[in-house]
């Protein structure tokens, strides 16, 4: 992308994110532009550069893409200092957008006041959820299985009566495999878990008992002459993996209660008529 091109599309984007950046400003603020005499401070500007990194996923922003994202906001307070902005700000439907969202901005902070406010989950909490809903935390059953992969089902066929009659597997998949590198392992799939693969294997690999050699299974990859080696019956996570998830959850907890109880209290002296026979 061209400088001039990508400069546009940053002045763009300083006027498209100033539609939803409220910043207040404090002492000490630095000016890092005027606009006929209108400041253009760091608080107004920050959070546009925060925001331009994030979705950049760039580490730095450099100084030639912060000059072109303050120009942008040069240009948005240049636009609102237009004299039809003023005829444009009487319009009903903005207006009614504007009305919209700073309804919005103060529902947000009134719910943030009232329960957005850190609750404490105690490591006793978090251990006695874990040991209660230890089911949720297991992982997926695994095997360790093994293939030989061929291109059609007659030389499958061929191959598993080998199989049948005694063959050694490891040894068939490395002379009839197509699977390669697996083949030259003896026809390895490594640990496998459960909903990770193709569903036609895993349909056999979750119900073939260790050492037993399945039937054919036809994918869109060809024809498949499977072995288990070994079942991984699934097992709980340990607490500390999943302790950041553990509070997560209980925290949600916590918030829906705060906010029924606080829809509780809201409603308890309200006057509430919903016509239903009307939507």
């Amino acid at each position: 992308m061209g400088k001039t091109c990508l400069y546009g599309v940053l002045t763009l984007f300083a006027l498209y994110c100033l539609r939803d950046t409220v910043s207040w400003s404090e002492g000490n603020d630095p000016v890092l532009a005027m606009v006929n005499g209108v400041q253009i401070t760091k608080s107004e500007v920050d959070p546009i550069f925060d925001e331009y990194q994030k979705r950049s996923k760039k580490s730095v922003v450099s100084a030639e893409e912060k000059t072109e994202i303050v120009k942008g906001v040069v240009t948005r307070h240049l636009i609102l200092m237009q004299k039809e902005v003023q005829a444009l700000r009487k319009d009903k439907e903005i207006a009614r957008q504007v009305k919209e969202f700073e309804d919005k901005l103060v529902v947000a902070r009134f719910l943030e006041s009232r329960i957005g406010r850190a609750f404490d989950v105690s490591d006793g909490e978090l251990n006695a959820y874990y040991q209660e809903n230890l089911q949720t935390f297991y992982a997926p059953p695994k095997v360790k299985a093994r293939h030989i992969l061929l291109r059609n089902r007659k030389e499958a066929e061929l191959v598993l009566a080998k199989l049948r009659k005694g063959g050694n597997f490891s040894q068939l998949a490395k002379e009839y495999s197509i699977d390669l590198p697996m083949a030259l392992e003896g026809g390895s799939m490594g640990t496998i878990e459960k909903g990770k693969t193709l569903p036609e294997l895993e349909k056999v690999l979750f119900t073939l008992k260790v050492g037993e050699v399945s039937e054919i299974v036809e994918t869109r990859f060809g024809f498949h002459i499977i072995t288990v080696d070994e079942t991984i019956p699934p097992v709980p996570a340990p607490f500390q993996e999943v302790k950041g998830q553990v509070k997560k959850i209980l925290l949600q907890q916590k918030e829906a209660v705060a906010y029924k109880q606080m829809i509780a209290t809201l409603e308890q002296n309200a006057d509430i008529k919903i016509f239903s026979e009307r939507f």
